[in-house]
């Protein structure tokens, strides 16, 4: 039986379907095993214009806050480490391109550019602990 809910994560509201496995059933899993989960994370959010004449500054205390007036932000789907980033500031990247490794509970998340356009400012390095939604990459 799928079942439908509303859930909200940091503000973000998902709709998703949950379908209970009985064990026994066709749908449970006789060996055990659990499969890997995607490590697929595609995150750029447009940033609301407010205020004018501040700019983004790279450093560990901005990437919560601060105003990137127009621009685009990918910021961390998750809290974890940066293993590479694979970008540098003022290249241009395309949909689906690579932008930078977290790790996260042991596992690798890429996370891909999820629109065209320009490194404007990388506000992490590798080896650099991110919480959920710092900023991580600033695009234009």
């Amino acid at each position: 039986m799928v079942k439908k809910f509303k859930v909200k994560v940091n503000g973000e509201e998902f709709n998703v379907e949950v379908e209970e496995v009985v064990e026994g059933s066709a749908m449970s899993n006789p060996s055990g095993k659990v499969a890997e989960p995607s490590t697929t994370v595609r995150e750029v959010a447009e940033v609301p214009k407010s205020g004018e004449g501040k700019t983004a500054q790279s450093s560990t205390s901005d990437r919560r806050g601060g105003d990137i007036s127009g621009k685009k932000v990918v910021s961390a789907p998750l809290p974890g480490k940066i293993i590479s980033v694979n970008v540098k500031k003022g290249d241009f990247v395309k949909k689906g391109d690579l932008l930078l490794i977290l790790e996260a509970m042991k596992m690798e998340n890429e996370i891909f550019a999820s629109t065209d356009g320009k490194i404007v400012d990388i506000l992490v390095s590798p080896g650099d602990y991110v919480s959920t939604g710092d900023k991580m990459i600033v695009m234009e």
